[in-house]
């Protein structure tokens, strides 16, 4: 999304109409950054088959049927104890207390939240609509990096070989300092005083990032989900098969979009 301040003939400020920039990410991220519709869809892939060799980390280690750790001390337990299926368990326990500790600044951007945000003059506004749009495109590319193919296999290690609990930790804290930078993006923009004309551009702008703070609930509501299934199924030894399959796809929802190009096209209208 571009937004760029220019001059009119007379000296009126004018806005330049947005660009949509597409970007084709590899590895298990694809799809365009800060486009109307997706901006990042990814997925953490686990899968334990019966037919598995002996080496594969898929065979029973450690403790059976071991649930996801909710608490900050039931983490450090699943990490001192190492049961079967370690990795997933305190992946997923990390994702979910850490998750838990945000819950305060959650509601405070739900019940619309404001801070003492900056009073703008419109080629000062345009250009930090601008900045805000790029910053968001920012925040969202870090995701494809904390789970991208290669970072999982060095975290949760290839078959047959223990994953890395400092960098499971450190994915898992990456990924929730992107949900948080995600709400205050949103608490920002709609905090920031622009002229009077754009002050609805700005607010619906603040929008565009609220489908992927409430998809980064159900992700690690559904990891926690299928992992506790995971760990309960390989604890029955009976050759069932195991599978974890969990997307976070980040997504700018089309009313809002749609929301943002009436005020915008409405905003080019008005004179300065």
């Amino acid at each position: 999304m571009e937004v760029s301040p220019a001059e009119s003939h007379d000296g009126d400020f004018l806005l330049q109409p947005p660009k949509h920039v597409g970007n084709s990410l590899s590895g298990s991220v694809s799809g365009p950054v800060v486009q109307a519709g997706m901006i990042q869809n990814v997925t953490v892939n686990y899968r334990a088959d019966s037919d598995s060799p002996p080496t594969d980390r898929t065979a029973a280690t450690g403790a059976l049927g071991v649930k996801v750790p909710r608490t900050r001390e039931a983490v450090a337990e699943t990490l001192r104890t190492r049961p079967n299926i370690w990795e997933y368990l305190l992946y997923a326990g990390e994702l979910y207390v850490g998750l838990e500790s945000l819950e305060t600044k959650r509601l405070d951007y739900t019940l619309g939240h404001r801070i003492n945000g900056q009073v703008l003059t419109g080629t000062e506004a345009a250009a930090y609509l601008q900045a805000s749009f790029d910053e968001l495109a920012r925040v969202s590319s870090g995701v494809n990096t904390w789970m991208s193919r290669d970072a999982q296999e060095k975290a949760f290690g290839l078959p047959g070989v223990p994953g890395t609990p400092e960098l499971i930790i450190h994915i898992a804290r990456r990924l929730l300092s992107t949900y948080e930078a995600l709400i205050d993006w949103s608490i920002d923009l709609r905090s920031t005083r622009p002229p009077a004309k754009m002050a609805r551009l700005f607010e619906i702008a603040s929008l565009y990032s609220q489908d992927s703070i409430e998809a980064f609930h159900g992700f690690v509501e559904t990891l926690t989900k299928e992992v506790d299934e995971a760990s309960t199924l390989l604890a029955r030894q009976d050759g069932s098969t195991a599978s974890i399959t969990v997307t976070y796809t980040m997504d700018i929802a089309p009313e809002v979009i749609k929301r943002f190009n009436k005020e915008y096209r409405r905003v080019m209208r008005k004179r300065w």
